[in-house]
């Protein structure tokens, strides 16, 4: 992927430096319901198309202050730290919130959202370091 010939890797890393001014903030916005989740996220879809195969192929005709409700993440519990990375890029913090008994719903939302090559290199790095040996 690549916007107006910016390379996709640069593009990214710029999203997630001005995530902090973004991160669930309305404005410019369209707001996504999960199911199992009692609460809306305000969202970009700079932010999810260009991180995620899910949201490129279902998601690419929103415009702001559109209501997207998604029925059928397969781990809502483990939806929100998901979405923080893709705001921040922040690698250590989602490896942080992944825990032995939430791992495999981590990685189901990551197949389900077709994460990019980044997320699924830090599931493995998990899955290696706590569960790869037992």
């Amino acid at each position: 992927m690549s916007v107006a010939g910016i390379p996709a890797p640069y593009y990214i890393q710029v999203l997630h430096e001005k995530g902090s001014n973004y991160y669930n903030n309305k404005s410019h916005a369209f707001e996504l319901r999960v199911n199992g989740i009692d609460r809306s996220f305000f969202v970009h879809l700079e932010y999810l198309i260009s991180q995620s195969k899910f949201f490129e192929e279902n998601f690419a005709t929103v415009k702001e202050g559109d209501l997207v409700v998604i029925n059928n993440v397969p781990s809502p519990e483990t939806f929100e730290p998901i979405l923080e990375y893709l705001y921040f890029g922040d690698g250590d913090k989602w490896y942080d919130t992944m825990t032995p008994e939430n791992y495999s719903d981590v990685w189901q939302n990551v197949k389900f959202l077709g994460l990019d090559e980044k997320a699924v290199s830090i599931c493995q790095a998990y899955y290696d370091a706590n569960l790869g040996a037992s």
